[in-house]
C-alpha cells in the first residue's frame, strides 16, 4: 500500500535543486572568479570530480540508514552516542552561521525587486528587516508540513533553473565569447574549490528526509544523482556567462552578479524577474534547512540527547520546538552579524569548515558501515573533505577550535557528569 503524504523523486529533485542552488548561485560563481578569475573553471571542474565520491556514500548512508538525524545518526551508528552528538552541534553551528547570508542574499533580491517596483525608496536599506520577515514566513510555511512544502518549491524550481538556464545560455550566445586573461595560482584554485563546496551544502540537509520518500531506499539515491547533475550544470554555465561578461568583484557586485547577467538578456522586465527568482531560491534553501535542523532536535530529543519536548509533533507531522528553535538561532545569530558587520564571504568560509568536517564524518562513518565498493568509495570521500579542509589554510581555525571545545566538554564534563548520574 502507498504511503500517504511522502515525497516523490521529482519533489525531492525540486528541493535539493532548490536548496542547492539557493544564495550559492547568485554569490559562489562571482566570488570563485574574484578569486581565480578563468582558472576558477577549473576549479568548478575539480568539484564536479570530487564531489561524486561524497555525493555516492550520501547517497548510500540515505539508502541504508534513512533517519531524521542524517549525519549524526550515521556517526552514531558508526562510533556512538559521544561522537553522535559532536556531529549534531556542528550542523547545529553551520546552520546558524550559514542561515543569516542565505537570508540576508533573499532579502537583497527582494528589496531589489520592491525598488525596481518603486514599493521602496532607492537608497534606503530594509535587507535586514525583510530577512527577519522571511525568517517569519519560512515557519508559518514549515508549520504546514514537508508535504505542503515541496508542492510549493517543485513549482519554483522549474522557474528558477529555467530563468538561469535561458540567461546564461542567451549571454553566451550573444556576446562575444572572449573570457579573462588570469595568472594560475594553485592556492587560489584550492581556496576556489572549498567555496565552491558551499554550494552542495543541501546534500547534508536533505539526508534529514530521506525516510520521508515513499521507496527511501530506491528514491533518495535518485534524487541525490539526478539534483548534483542538475545543479552542476546551471553552475557551469552561469560561471563561464560571469567571466565572459565580467559581472563579478567586490561584494555588492558579487551579490547582484546573476542579477545583471538575466538583466542583460531580459532587460528590464528580466532585472525584477531574476530579483524574485533569486528571492525564492535563497527562501527555499532557507526553508530545507530549518526542516533539516528541526528534523535533527527531534532526533536529538528522541536518543535523550536534549529535551523530550523536541520531539513532539503538531497535526502536520512537524517538530515545531525545533522549528522555533531553528528560527530563533537564525534570527540571533542574524542580528549579531548584522551589529559586527561581518561579511559574507567569512560567514561562508567559517560555515564552510564545520561543513566539511561533517562530510568528513559521514565520510568516516560510510567506512564502517558500508561495504564493498561503498566502502573503498566512502573513504575516498574522507580524504576529499580532508584535503579541502587543509585547503581552507586559516579559515579552518575556527572549525577546529569549535570542534576541540566540543570533543573536550564530551571527552570530560559529559563522562563525568554522566558518572554521577
Amino acid at each position: 500500500m502507498l504511503k500517504t503524504g511522502k515525497l516523490s523523486v521529482m519533489q525531492g529533485v525540486a528541493m535539493l535543486v532548490s536548496a542547492l542552488l539557493g544564495s550559492g548561485v547568485f554569490i559562489i560563481p562571482a566570488i570563485a572568479a574574484q578569486i581565480s578569475g578563468s582558472w576558477s573553471l577549473l576549479a568548478w571542474a575539480i568539484m564536479g570530480l570530487l564531489i561524486v565520491p561524497i555525493v555516492f556514500t550520501f547517497a548510500q548512508l540515505g539508502k541504508y540508514y534513512p533517519h531524521a538525524g542524517g549525519t549524526a545518526y550515521y556517526v552514531q551508528q558508526a562510533f556512538g552516542e559521544r561522537s553522535s552528538r559532536l556531529v549534531s552541534w556542528l550542523f547545529i553551528w553551520v546552520v546558524a552561521l550559514g542561515t543569516p547570508v542565505i537570508a540576508m542574499t533573499a532579502a537583497n533580491f527582494l528589496q531589489n525587486a520592491l525598488i525596481e517596483a518603486q514599493l521602496f525608496s532607492q537608497g534606503v536599506d530594509h535587507r535586514a528587516l525583510i530577512a527577519i520577515s522571511i525568517l517569519g514566513l519560512v515557519f508559518v510555511i514549515n508549520l504546514l508540513g514537508l508535504k505542503t512544502a515541496a508542492s510549493i518549491q517543485s513549482i519554483l524550481s522549474v522557474v528558477i533553473v529555467s530563468t538561469l538556464l535561458f540567461s546564461s545560455i542567451d549571454s553566451q550566445l550573444n556576446q562575444p565569447f572572449v573570457l579573462p586573461t588570469s595568472e594560475f595560482n594553485l592556492g587560489d584554485v584550492a581556496l576556489t574549490a572549498t567555496f565552491i563546496l558551499w554550494c552542495f551544502l543541501g546534500i547534508e540537509a536533505i539526508t534529514h528526509i530521506a525516510d520521508d520518500f515513499k521507496n527511501p531506499e530506491r528514491d533518495f539515491p535518485l534524487t541525490i544523482f539526478i539534483g548534483i547533475s542538475i545543479t552542476l550544470i546551471v553552475y557551469g554555465l552561469i560561471s563561464i556567462s560571469l567571466l565572459q561578461m565580467g559581472f563579478y568583484g567586490d561584494q555588492e557586485s558579487n551579490l547582484n552578479s546573476v542579477v545583471h547577467l538575466v538583466e542583460s538578456s531580459l532587460g528590464h522586465k528580466g532585472y525584477i524577474l531574476v530579483n524574485l527568482v533569486g528571492f525564492f531560491t535563497c527562501f527555499i534553501s532557507v526553508s530545507l534547512y530549518f526542516v533539516g535542523f528541526s528534523r535533527l532536535l527531534q532526533s536529538m530529543a528522541k536518543q535523550q540527547q536534549i529535551h523530550s519536548a523536541f520531539s513532539r509533533l503538531n497535526k502536520h507531522g512537524v517538530a515545531f520546538l525545533g522549528l522555533s528553535f531553528a528560527i530563533l538561532l537564525c534570527f540571533s545569530m542574524l542580528v549579531i552579524s548584522q551589529y559586527l558587520n561581518l561579511q559574507i564571504d567569512n560567514l561562508i568560509a567559517y560555515a564552510n569548515g564545520l561543513f566539511i568536517l561533517i562530510y568528513l564524518a559521514a565520510g568516516i562513518a560510510g567506512v564502517k558501515l558500508l561495504k564493498g565498493k561503498g566502502k573503498w568509495i566512502a573513504g575516498l570521500a574522507s580524504l576529499t573533505c580532508a584535503t579541502l579542509f587543509i585547503a581552507l589554510g586559516k579559515e579552518m581555525i575556527f572549525a577546529v577550535l569549535l570542534t576541540l571545545i566540543l570533543s573536550g566538554y564530551y571527552a570530560v564534563i559529559y563522562k563525568s557528569h554522566n558518572r554521577i548520574k
